[in-house]
């Protein structure tokens, strides 16, 4: 799919075949998705986060406990300031796994900075879902990948803000 900013998104799986696609889970996880990959942006996306979510990096040992809401208004303006900075943006999901208590969600970012920086940041993200809602994010990933683009953020005043 193509958004107005020509952006490249892709969603190139399904979920798990022992996973009915009417759960509640199963909703969180699409309407997730659609978002984390521009498809589609829900605009009731902070309705998918529990109260407080927590948080963690695997290049940040440090486990956050943030505000739901603050943390998917938060998603949304970094993953449409990374759309906006990286010429060329593509970011294709390329697996989803759905369970029971959560999913996990493989994508890899890919484009070039102004400066002709190449981007490929490839990223695994676990997600638990409690009651319909996210509970905890847990996201796998090289930080020297994603460093050119933190800069370029940070540089425009568009790094986690």
């Amino acid at each position: 799919m193509i958004d107005k900013q020509g952006t490249a998104n892709e969603l190139l799986s399904r979920p798990a075949s022992t996973m009915s696609v009417d759960t509640p889970v199963h909703q969180v996880a699409t309407r997730f998705v659609q978002t984390y990959s521009l498809t589609r942006v829900d605009p009731e996306f902070d309705e998918l986060f529990a109260e407080t979510v927590e948080v963690w990096h695997s290049f940040d040992h440090e486990t956050l406990s943030l505000p739901g809401v603050e943390l998917a208004k938060a998603m949304v303006r970094m993953l449409r300031a990374t759309a906006e900075m990286v010429g060329g943006h593509r970011d294709r999901i390329w697996s989803l796994t759905v369970g029971h208590d959560g999913f996990a969600l493989a994508a890899t970012a890919s484009g070039e900075l102004e400066d002709g920086t190449a981007l490929r940041i490839s990223r695994c993200l676990l997600v638990t879902v409690h009651d319909a809602r996210i509970t905890r994010i847990d996201e796998f990933g090289d930080q020297r990948q994603r460093a050119p683009l933190d800069e370029a953020l940070r540089a425009a005043g568009r790094f986690r803000t």
